[in-house]
């Protein structure tokens, strides 16, 4: 939360001007700081409201429940951290770790596409 002013201004990337940039972030982002902070870059923030006593979520279905959204890359290091190699980092050369990356990214490719085909039919 502290920190959402510095990487929204490190972003890399700039969003096209032609659509509106959509900012999705997660309960932890509920705070007036985290939404001014991204009206003041020129993006609408997508955050789902804190849950308390007073207020809690409402059940799956309901129409006031946000909806669930994810980071590419939160998916992207969530897939790459169930390869324990990867995720414990014991290689002490970069050229190992690189290729074992390259092999977990080409397993996690092939195994998208077969469960896409099995869908299919």
């Amino acid at each position: 939360m502290t920190q959402l002013a510095a990487l929204l201004d490190g972003a890399v990337i700039e969003p096209a001007p032609t659509d509106p940039p959509h900012l999705a972030l997660g309960r932890g982002y509920a705070y007036d700081d985290c939404r001014a902070a991204a009206a003041a870059r020129g993006y609408t923030a997508h955050i789902p409201p804190k849950a308390g006593e007073a207020t809690p979520v409402p059940p799956p279905g309901h129409p006031d429940r946000h909806p669930p959204r994810r980071w590419v890359a939160e998916a992207a290091h969530s897939r790459f951290n169930r390869f324990r190699r990867l995720l414990t980092r014991t290689d002490t050369l970069a050229r190992h770790y690189l290729g074992f990356s390259h092999v977990a990214a080409i397993l996690i490719v092939y195994r998208k596409v077969r469960h896409a085909r099995l869908l299919s039919g």
